[in-house]
């Protein structure tokens, strides 16, 4: 895997690498299962800091490119072959070699067309003015940061349980904007709680963690365990659907970070204990002795990602 970085180069060092691998997936020069360098190897290889490739690659990962096995490595994931991708080529290539006939220097072809393309996709891409809910800021920051690579909205962010305290204030500042973007989980209590919707409501999916979720499945129903998160309510609503496949039950306690007592209980009497990626550092490191302690990675699932994307851009233009 050949990456090369330019230090001047009008796009961070994150985007280079993270374009320079999709044109190698694209193209097939990586190949399905394929295993990259690690972060730290690739940081070395070309002297910039590892969490700047790590970074790339869980990008890349929420992107459907890459798969992140915590212990195994970084793998590439099969995707869907680019249409057309010869005939692109043949016509930048085309644009390129003008350009260059008309004596334009390669620096000044490169800023134009990077800052042209950033143009063209900033207009075309516009997603209007956007409330996002759901029962914690991360979750909203990540939606929110996926969203904005790809169409450019106003975002405004509001926690379910401050919309059920103060349902009139969120009906009138929703009044203000052209979409609601809900987290699956709390559509039917932002239902109850504001029966009739000011604007358009399009419900957001959290990825599910398959290898976590297999795990969960082999526990014998009965079962006393873990969940943590940022707050009660956000563990309850993340983990609410998970089930044993014999359709048992498990013995289930939440908690959120800030309960002191409430995660010391949990770590005495659970036999083991899933956190999601937002505390999981947190509480390891306050409680690094115990040993059973899972972290469950929570992203937006990429379809889920796509329809809101369609359904904002398509709304903003009409």
């Amino acid at each position: 895997m050949e990456i090369s970085i330019l230090k001047n180069f009008p796009i961070g060092i994150k985007e280079q690498i993270k374009r320079q691998i999709k044109s190698m997936i694209e193209d097939g020069c990586l190949t399905p299962g394929e295993m990259l360098l690690s972060a730290k190897d690739l940081g070395l290889l070309l002297n910039i800091n590892r969490n700047t490739v790590a970074l790339a690659y869980k990008e890349l990962e929420q992107e459907s490119f890459l798969n992140i096995i915590r212990g195994s490595g970084t793998f590439v994931k099969k995707i869907s072959p680019q249409q057309d991708r010869e005939k692109l080529e043949e016509i930048f290539q085309l644009a390129y070699d003008h350009a260059v006939q008309y004596g334009f220097a390669a620096e000044s072809i490169n800023n134009f067309f990077i800052s042209g393309l950033l143009k063209k996709s900033r207009q075309a891409q516009k997603g209007g003015k956007v409330i996002l809910i759901d029962c914690n800021y991360e979750v909203l920051e990540t939606l929110d940061k996926s969203i904005k690579k790809r169409c450019t909205i106003d975002s405004h962010f509001m926690l379910i349980q401050d919309i059920e305290t103060f349902p009139k204030k969120f009906i009138k500042r929703a009044k203000e904007y052209d979409f609601i973007l809900c987290g699956m989980n709390h559509m039917k209590e932002l239902k109850a709680t504001v029966p009739d919707l000011p604007l358009n409501t399009i419900g957001f999916v959290i990825k599910t963690d398959f290898q976590i979720m297999n795990q969960m499945m082999q526990l014998r129903a009965g079962t006393r365990v873990g969940y943590c998160c940022i707050s009660k309510k956000s563990s309850t609503a993340f983990f609410k659907t998970t089930y044993l496949s014999s359709g048992s039950s498990l013995n289930r306690v939440h908690v959120g970070i800030n309960d002191k007592k409430g995660i010391q209980s949990m770590l005495e009497s659970c036999n083991i204990i899933f956190a999601t990626n937002y505390v999981y550092a947190n509480l390891t490191e306050r409680f690094p002795t115990h040993k059973n302690i899972h972290c469950v990675d929570l992203e937006i699932d990429p379809p889920s990602l796509d329809f809101i994307i369609s359904r904002l851009t398509k709304g903003a233009t009409s």
